[in-house]
């Protein structure tokens, strides 16, 4: 979903969509606006069937065998991605290929007003992924209960379940809210959908667009103060690039205390949990404004850390997770978490988000010298098409190739995180057992793998479906066992991740030579310096 959210706003943001030439809708955009319309709004109950089939599928299996909700699960996964798949392919085609963005902006005249345009060209695929969520609303919310009342933990030992300590326990007694997945209402389903699938980047994303439209429609004006900008277009568009980048940093870097809001949070209160989430912090340094207490009426076992300085970073561990694992288990999900802080996850994810715009600008400059001419220069709207096109490809599978890594390494880190409080292991684990070395626990593997897999099974997510962003969880699980038993892949891993990042950091020092090299002169010219 988070992808799908990416690729609206990279569309709106472009605005010279669609390419001349290329609407299905010949003409004046002024003759075919119910037309647009008619096409945009045809997605609302295509996605509502879909996801109806999908539901009554999926509770046709829940049989009140550990088989059928099996069976469930992998049925509403499937129909959930197939859901994704059609809204962008709606998405593209309404973006691309009809008049619809300039019925908005130019018919309609919306484009006068900063973001109201780009919210009313995405408002059929908010409708649409309502009309989806309140189709699934019956079968995903039957899946979680059943989820929740299953007996014992992944092995299918009932005794497991059962043999839990009271610190999450304790921690969701204090606080202010507790879940009750059971009496969900759909308003509050839908609510919490919309607000951790959709706000968490639409939000941040709405500030940039504001900020995109004040930049280039007030741009001259407001740089009359101090400066006015230069006459010369290219580097005209340089600085209001580079204001626009330095505002989209401002508002992801403040982009977790606006999280903290959107979703329902409140500070983990004071007790034993809250002492071991402290004593782990401060035992690998991690530093942080606030540990939280996420709630979502108990439909999701997650925990995250977001920020990326310390004076803005928060941990969040939701109710449903204290609520259904034990605390060693919620102290591994913790671990995993805080690995994707001590390893620079966030800051390298920035890396990455700049080395895609160059790929984009390569890709415009290579169109340009390809097929452009002095007496016929290339359309802009077709440069910029094929820059978003290449953006989106960097992150649909550069992105998802790279997080895929860092949630291994997270995985590591989580297990390196609990190996200190494990009280029992293995002869044969090469930290606790009699021979003693390098290597990862055996112990804290099996406890590892044990929560995700948990995790999977709360979550109503087969242990063997793909994540854009995860990947399967079998696959993290197979590969920390392998680990376990074999200590110079622990360190051919970490030297591979170390090359990873390196690369990133050097195809950004390369990619920002070569813009220097190439708008350098441009740019003096302009400003009227050379």
């Amino acid at each position: 979903m988070y992808f799908v959210v990416i690729m609206a706003f990279a569309l709106v943001l472009s605005d010279r969509l669609p390419v001349a030439g290329g609407s299905i809708l010949p003409g004046a955009p002024a003759l075919h606006q119910w037309a647009a319309l008619g096409i945009v709004l045809a997605q609302i109950p295509l996605l509502a069937l879909i996801s109806g089939i999908g539901a009554v599928r999926t509770q046709y299996r829940l049989d009140g065998t550990d088989a059928g909700h099996d069976e469930a699960a992998d049925e509403l996964s499937w129909f959930q991605q197939f859901e994704m798949v059609v809204v962008s392919a709606f998405l593209l085609f309404t973006m691309v290929s009809t008049p619809w963005p300039q019925v908005v902006r130019e018919v309609w005249g919306l484009g006068r007003i900063p973001l109201v345009a780009e919210l009313v060209m995405l408002a059929p695929m908010g409708l649409g992924l309502l009309a989806a969520w309140t189709m699934q609303y019956p079968a995903e919310l039957r899946l979680r209960v059943e989820s929740l009342e299953t007996p014992g933990d992944v092995t299918g030992n009932p005794e497991a379940a059962g043999n839990r300590e009271t610190e999450a326990a304790a921690a969701l007694r204090a606080a202010r809210r507790t879940p009750d997945p059971a009496r969900t209402g759909l308003g509050a389903f839908l609510f919490d959908k919309m607000r951790h699938q959709v706000l968490l980047l639409a939000v941040p994303m709405c500030l940039i667009v504001i900020a995109k439209d004040l930049l280039t429609t007030y741009g001259e004006s407001m740089a009359a103060w101090p400066v006015p900008l230069p006459k010369d277009q290219v580097t005209r568009s340089l600085i209001i690039n580079s204001a626009l980048g330095t505002v989209s940093f401002i508002v992801l870097a403040f982009a977790p205390v606006m999280l903290r809001y959107i979703w329902a949070t409140e500070p983990l209160p004071p007790g034993p949990l809250r002492e071991r989430f402290e004593r782990i912090c401060k035992r690998i340094g991690l530093r942080y404004r606030e540990i939280l207490l996420w709630h979502t009426h108990g439909m999701a076992v997650n925990a995250a850390v977001m920020g990326f300085i310390a004076p803005l970073r928060y941990i969040m561990v939701s109710d449903a997770l204290l609520e259904t694992m034990d605390d060693e288990e919620i102290e591994a999900v913790f671990g995993h978490e805080a690995g994707h802080v001590r390893h620079w996850h966030l800051p390298f994810f920035g890396v990455f988000a700049i080395v895609s715009m160059y790929v984009a600008g390569g890709a415009m400059i290579l169109l340009t010298l390809a097929y452009g001419r002095v007496d016929r220069p290339i359309d802009p709207a077709v440069t910029q098409l094929v820059a978003l096109g290449a953006l989106l490809v960097m992150w649909l599978f550069g992105f998802s190739w790279l997080s895929r890594r860092f949630e291994r390494q997270a995985d590591l880190y989580g297990v390196r995180c609990v190996t200190p409080d494990v009280k029992e292991c293995v002869d044969r684990c090469p930290v606790h057992g009699q021979a003693r070395g390098a290597g990862i626990c055996v112990s804290a593997v099996n406890l590892f793998g044990r929560t995700l897999g948990r995790i999977a099974d709360l979550n109503g997510i087969p242990r063997d479906a793909p994540s854009w962003r995860h990947g399967s969880i079998q696959s993290r699980c197979e590969l920390l066992e392998s680990f376990a038993g074999d200590a110079e892949a622990v360190q051919r891993f970490d030297r591979y991740i170390v090359y990873v990042k390196a690369t990133m950091l050097a195809l950004t020092v390369v990619g920002t030579v070569v813009a220097i090299l190439l708008y350098y002169e441009p740019v003096m010219k302009g400003l009227g310096w050379k």
